[in-house]
């Protein structure tokens, strides 16, 4: 596998979008920079699509003509100006190859396939007809390269308005009947991605994959003694009405982490236990049985091979509700103060959960 790391960098002006993201980037350090995950709050569609160019003219000027993925996620930070989570290469003898949306990198026989947020090639649609396309791409770019759909490993869906019901059905039971139908056509022998689903202000769907072949180390899926797979989820706990092309309301399919190597790659974790979301409206009460949830899904009991036990490297924690964010900060770095984290305020995939968190860690 490809070793990689995790920075983050903030905003230290105020001002027009220009200006916080090009104070943002000059801090960057560009040796071994694969992506750039920007967040930041647009007012509307219309400004999105603009600051999207602005990213593009700026990082080209940062970077010159090879500058790196990027993904534009529209959350508000917690200090409400530019955020940036920047992967990092930890190793120097990877052969990159570039392509506009992706990159190929290959060490030693393996090769990972990465791409920035890819978004669909129209304005407007419904969240099945943008995620349909999305995924058509994605297949596309897969087939294009001798991978298969089966060997995504980590996934983030962006999703706006993710709870929300047009006419009965729900945008985030549409992204997943998308994904569903997509994952039909390879075998997941190997279990599921890791993989987030959460909410976004404005702007379409969105989402980036990460996927490997050839690799000769653990990759494997975690399961949660605490929590039902996703992926087998009862009709009860799903929303919105079934789409025409389907029986049923289709499952998230996702693993609650991957291990990659000694990488824990966890996907979006929220304080649900069972399939049954904690209903508290104390968003810290939620945080710590969320990171419950998280250090149980990471003990050293729970990982699939031998190890003496993990650390959290980076956690990003979504808030629902912006006034909760000060104090679940304050509980965050009490009791997990050695991890990298940031804070975005975002929806969740269930209307009664107000926190959900991701993370990586090694073992």
């Amino acid at each position: 596998m490809v070793e990689k790391i995790q920075r983050i960098y903030t905003s230290t002006v105020e001002g027009a979008f220009e200006e916080m993201l090009r104070d943002a980037l000059l801090q960057v350090d560009a040796a071994g920079l694969i992506k750039l995950a920007i967040f930041n709050k647009p007012a509307d569609n219309c400004e999105y699509r603009k600051d999207l160019a602005t990213i593009d003219k700026v990082a080209t000027e940062i970077f010159g003509e090879q500058i790196p993925l990027t993904s534009y996620i529209a959350q508000k930070t917690l200090h409400g100006g530019v955020t940036i989570e920047a992967t990092y290469i930890a190793c120097s003898d990877a052969i990159v190859e570039y392509h506009r949306n992706y990159r190929l990198i290959t060490v030693k026989g393996c090769t990972e396939l990465m791409t920035g947020g890819i978004v669909p090639r129209f304005d407007g649609g419904t969240t099945f007809e943008q995620s349909k396309d999305i995924f058509e791409g994605i297949a596309k770019m897969l087939g294009s390269n001798g991978f298969k759909p089966s060997d995504i490993y980590r996934q983030w869906n962006y999703i706006p308005g993710i709870t929300v019901l047009n006419d009965g059905s729900q945008n985030y039971q549409e992204f997943n009947d998308a994904r569903s139908i997509f994952y039909g056509s390879d075998k997941w022998t190997g279990g599921y991605p890791a993989a987030t689903g959460i909410g976004t202000s404005a702007g379409g769907v969105v989402v980036e994959i990460c996927a490997i072949k050839g690799e000769k180390c653990a990759n494997l899926p975690i399961d949660n003694p605490l929590q039902i797979a996703a992926h087998n989820y009862s009709q009860q706990v799903l929303d919105g009405k079934v789409i025409e092309q389907l029986n049923e309301r289709t499952t998230p399919k996702f693993e609650r982490a991957r291990l990659l190597g000694d990488t824990v790659l966890i996907s979006g974790t929220a304080a649900i236990k069972g399939e049954c979301s904690n209903y508290s409206t104390d968003a810290v009460e939620q945080a710590a049985e969320t990171m419950e949830i998280m250090d149980r899904l990471t003990s050293k009991e729970n990982i699939p091979v031998e190890n003496n036990g993990s650390q959290y490297d980076l956690l990003r924690v979504y808030v629902k509700r912006e006034n909760d964010i000060p104090a679940v900060c304050e509980y965050m770095q009490s009791h997990y103060p050695a991890a990298k984290k940031h804070y975005l305020v975002a929806d969740v995939c269930r209307p009664e959960l107000l926190i959900e968190i991701e993370g990586v860690a090694h073992i």
